[in-house]
């Protein structure tokens, strides 16, 4: 399993790239031409010794904070899936993976940044992953952040095969992948210190200012209000 972090990835996206992937996926021409105005209309300025220097134009990326920016960003996510799904139709050259006999195949997860890769403890495979990347890459400006992602195999690979793999692909191995959709990766047994992190984040908003400012009343209520919901989302995701 990859875990695969892109570099900024909102400010790498190419112009070009995003007018194709509108128009592979069939945008009407007046859209596509009020989306890319609404894009590339944006321009920055840097400050030097104080001064503000003058405006210039980028040449790429999406507006942070922009409503319309993250479903931009899935869409060109999707030429990924695309490609991914053409590799493991061509006679089956990327070969993924099934966590139990009769379970569907997975090759891989993507959650707008969040990108999961699944393929088989080869050699080859690896050498695949990493030309799909590549290509993937070099349409759309996004750069992988090698030094946050990571491959995550199972027990019964070798060392001696997880160092082969590490030195093809220049990722990191871990035993651990972190979270996903902001849910901790766990494997083999869960044991209360894996949740413990909720507890820190509901610590973290009880002690804050807002806290100390409110009556008994609006201190019960905000209490109930952060205990019944920040939970939520982790035990939903855990089932």
């Amino acid at each position: 399993m990859f875990k695969i972090f892109f570099k900024k990835a909102y400010e790498r996206v190419d112009w070009d790239f995003l007018h194709l992937t509108l128009k592979d996926f069939g945008f009407p021409p007046p859209t596509i031409k009020l989306i890319m105005k609404c894009t590339m209309s944006t321009t920055l300025s840097l400050k030097w010794n104080g001064k503000k220097l003058d405006n210039f134009a980028p040449s790429r990326g999406l507006r942070q904070g922009d409503p319309m920016s993250p479903y931009l960003f899935v869409l060109c996510m999707e030429k990924l899936s695309l490609l991914i799904q053409q590799k493991v139709q061509d006679s089956s050259t990327w070969v993924p993976v099934k966590i139990a006999q009769n379970a569907p195949s997975i090759s891989h997860l993507f959650f707008v940044g969040d990108c999961l890769l699944f393929t088989e403890a080869k050699s080859s495979q690896i050498r695949l992953v990493m030309e799909v990347l590549e290509a993937f890459c070099g349409a759309s400006g996004l750069k992988v952040n090698v030094h946050k992602t990571h491959i995550m195999t199972s027990k019964h690979v070798s060392t001696i095969k997880v160092n082969r793999f590490a030195a093809i692909s220049q990722f990191q191995h871990t035993r651990q992948i972190g979270k996903y959709m902001g849910f901790p990766m766990l494997t083999g047994r869960v044991r209360n210190s894996d949740f413990n992190y909720i507890l820190e984040k509901i610590n973290s908003r009880l002690a804050g200012r807002k806290m100390k400012l409110l009556n008994r009343a609006g201190r019960v209520t905000l209490a109930n209000s952060v205990l019944t919901t920040m939970p939520v989302y982790t035990m939903h995701s855990s089932n």
